[in-house]
């Protein structure tokens, strides 16, 4: 009884204390309507905007500067993720791009132009199709959501597309912290998923997609998944109900003793 007691307070204030949900961001969208005809254009200023609703449901809303809104507007998702803290409730927070060169999406076939799923590169290297030595892409975390207490992005994983054929690709990524997250991708795997759990962000903080230090060859982002989560301050009722179970704990104690 004790034991059982004494486990069901840790609960209640573990529940009090920190609650989480996953979401999910895409760049592996379809580039070709039939009414459209896209062009290879970029962006400057590429910004994801996460809205979170007043019943914790996460809305992602991409924005770019430049380079035709039909074709960013493709990574919007009204369904995003969810979570389920309510201290997050009615906020929103904002990953900003910044990296080598200017974002724009690509696919492999048609170097970006008409074609079925896309993923995310910059322009201007020998290969825009893939991240190479010294390229990166990176997102800032900032918003009205990194205020709360306790905020915390944290990476699941990241997936990779168009992995350059030259026998020695890799891709990673890195938080503000120095943490990495990085493997060799062999030739057998153009597309595939890196797990990326030990990265996070809180506000100001960026993670940085590139390749290995040195190595030649890498591929473009395909997506990445993630976990929002902030530290809430427990309501009075948490307390009392806490404060209830103690009791019970001290009867309890009291009664095995007599």
């Amino acid at each position: 009884m004790k034991k059982l007691i004494l486990l069901t307070s840790a609960a209640v204030l573990a529940a009090s204390l920190s609650s989480h949900g996953q979401v999910a961001t895409s760049f592996d969208t379809d580039l070709s309507p039939g009414t459209q005809g896209f062009a290879v254009n970029s962006t400057a200023a590429l910004t994801l905007t996460y809205t979170i609703d007043g019943t914790g449901g996460i809305a992602l809303n991409a924005n770019a500067t430049t380079g035709g809104g039909a074709r960013w507007n493709q990574i919007d998702n009204s369904t995003a993720g969810t979570t389920s803290s309510a201290s997050l409730f009615g906020t929103s927070f904002v990953l900003t791009y910044s990296g080598s060169a200017n974002a724009f999406l690509t696919n492999k076939d048609n170097y970006g132009n008409v074609g079925t799923g896309s993923y995310l590169s910059t322009q201007g290297q020998g290969n825009g199709n893939a991240l190479e030595n010294g390229e990166y892409i990176a997102f800032t975390v900032s918003g009205t959501a990194t205020a709360v207490s306790g905020f915390s992005l944290d990476l699941v994983d990241f997936s990779y597309a168009n992995r350059l054929q030259n026998g020695g690709s890799s891709f990673g990524v890195e938080d503000t912290t120095g943490t990495i997250v990085e493997q060799t991708i062999p030739n057998s795997s153009t597309i595939g998923t890196i797990s990326g759990d030990t990265i996070s962000l809180a506000s100001g903080d960026s993670m940085t997609f590139r390749t290995i230090a040195g190595n030649a060859g890498g591929a473009a982002l395909s997506g990445f998944n993630f976990n929002v989560s902030a530290t809430a301050i427990p309501e009075p009722g948490s307390f009392a109900l806490l404060g209830g179970l103690c009791a019970l704990t001290a009867m309890a104690l009291r009664r095995r003793r007599s």
